[in-house]
């Protein structure tokens, strides 16, 4: 974790500064983004240049001008092992669907469905949110989940049905680990259990002027989340105005941004005290995906920084095979600044003509440091395979570089990100189901639990055309055919056997007719 030293008392510090933990984990997020989210992104990061030049994945010699280093980023190879590695993490916990069991009570209610086909605000599956919640949380490490609830007066509730009435549904919102500026922790002092007593959000959003349609201004907004004193939730809102030229963005997304230390002009606009079927919330409905409070480095760090130093050495490779391509005239003369333009300027594929006294050599690439570069490649190749199995499955670690997993015992990252998702998935969907049908529901009253199933199933084409047999022949179901496909990845985990169905009916490849179909008669 990076070092920050907090000046004391310099300068007025308020709502809108961000914390010394949150300082001194950024550096590592943007890194982390910087290499998880591809080469195109690690190559801008470099862009934002620090003035120690510390923050930069690719460094240069102190001899480069700007023109050159840029060269040499344009060589630059990111090779995205990192990213291929999270993407398997991720799919090992997404390969089979998670299991949900609900109090029986909310079966009459339809919960399940609610939940798993239309859990966010614009309609996203359970499945869908997961996804993008486990790719935040494996860049940072501190992905938070936070329940909001459309706002309903109390005469618009009036006027509602019942049905009407249970449409509106608290919903999940993914919050980024930069835009989470502060977090309070205090603990109970009966029960001893750590809980958040205050939570500080920023972004920088778009607002549209009537005058102006097609540029937008930007607006700060800071949202302080706090308990008062009777320990009743309180939101405070903070704005700071923007010209439409004043904030960056970094390949088509905004950057959040924000200084260390006040600068004023944040004036509070807005108090909300937000409600629970006429109730005010007794807590922050903010949850760290992880389960932690307290702040950790990315879980993916190591793996990381190994992709840098390869990415450096893809890199310096690259540069020298451009090197051994192409060559350097050394001209030995006494001619002038002048004349030594004018023969430079001739360029390469042409007749150069010097005096007879004077000799031109070629400084040549040592091509040899090329063999003793790709093996330094290798190896850091192999260290990094290493590393992931070992994280992976020690126990695989020590079988080669195969990156298999067979079972849940042998699979010590997973095991424990699995664990700790479910856990807050739980705590998460009980709170949204209390907020929606206004009971009192805890985790321990709610299971969820991702998928330990970590491995396909070993059965291959020849398995499954077997299968397609027994259901040819009328000895298994459709519905069992259809669940062993999805089961061994033929089929995706969320495929709808009835709506596939009705779209092969219209569909006029599937409908064409056959010869059979066809009456010469007619002709």
């Amino acid at each position: 974790m990076a070092l920050i030293k907090t000046a004391a008392n310099t300068q007025k510090r308020g709502v809108e500064t961000p914390s010394a933990s949150y300082l001194s984990l950024k550096p590592l997020w943007k890194k982390a983004r910087a290499v998880l989210q591809g080469e195109a992104h690690a190559k801008a990061h470099d862009e934002y240049i620090e003035q120690d030049y510390s923050n930069l994945l690719l460094p240069f010699s102190p001899s480069m001008s700007q023109a050159q280093y840029d060269f040499y980023k344009s060589e630059g190879e990111l090779p995205g092992l990192t990213t291929q590695y999270a993407r398997v993490l991720i799919s090992a916990l997404l390969r089979k669907p998670s299991t949900l069991t609900l109090p029986e009570e909310l079966d009459s209610v339809n919960a399940y469905d609610w939940i798993t086909k239309d859990i966010t605000l614009d309609g996203a599956s359970l499945f869908n949110f997961l996804d993008a919640a486990i790719w935040e949380e494996l860049q940072t490490s501190r992905a938070w989940v936070y329940i909001d609830r459309p706002t309903v007066s109390d005469a618009e509730l009036e006027m509602m049905t019942p049905e009407e009435r249970m449409m509106i549904s608290p919903y999940p919102v993914l919050i980024k680990a930069e835009n989470v500026i502060n977090v309070q922790v205090k603990t109970h002092p009966v029960t001893r259990v750590k809980s958040l007593s205050r939570w500080t959000t920023r972004y920088i959003t778009e607002e549209y002027a009537d005058d102006n349609p097609w540029h937008p201004n930007y607006v700060d907004t800071v949202c302080d989340h706090y308990l008062d004193e009777g320990g009743f939730l309180v939101l405070d809102y903070y704005k700071k105005r923007h010209g439409s030229h004043e904030v960056e963005s970094l390949n088509g997304v905004i950057q959040q941004e924000y200084e260390d230390s006040a600068d004023g002009g944040f004036q509070l606009y807005d108090t909300v005290y937000p409600m629970k079927f006429g109730e005010r919330l007794n807590r922050i409905p903010a949850f760290p995906l992880n389960g932690q409070l307290e702040p950790i480095e990315p879980v993916l760090m190591p793996l990381i920084d190994r992709e840098v130093a390869l990415y450096n050495k893809v890199s310096r490779r690259n540069h020298l095979l451009m090197g051994a391509a192409t060559y350097t005239p050394v001209v030995q003369s006494d001619m002038t600044d002048e004349e030594f333009e004018e023969l430079v300027g001739a360029g390469l594929g042409t007749w150069l003509r010097v005096r007879k006294d004077e000799s031109i050599t070629v400084l040549e690439t040592p091509t040899g440091a090329l063999a003793d570069m790709d093996r330094a490649i290798e190896a850091t190749v192999q260290e990094m395979a290493k590393m992931g199995i070992r994280m992976l499955s020690p126990e695989q670690a020590a079988s080669g570089v195969a990156l298999e997993i067979r079972n849940a015992s042998q699979t010590a990252q997973l095991g424990t990100m699995n664990a700790k998702i479910s856990g807050t998935m739980q705590e998460i969907l009980a709170f949204m189901i209390n907020w929606k049908y206004d009971s009192d529901y805890t985790g321990n009253d709610i299971e969820f639990q991702l998928s330990s199933d970590f491995a396909a199933t070993v059965g291959g084409e020849g398995a499954m055309r077997l299968v397609s047999e027994w259901y040819q022949s009328g000895i298994i179901s459709r519905e069992t055919f259809v669940n062993i496909a999805k089961y061994n990845d033929f089929l995706p985990a969320d495929y709808d056997d009835e709506e596939a169905v009705a779209a092969i009916q219209t569909d006029p490849l599937t409908n064409t007719p056959s010869d059979e179909d066809i009456n010469l008669d007619e002709e």
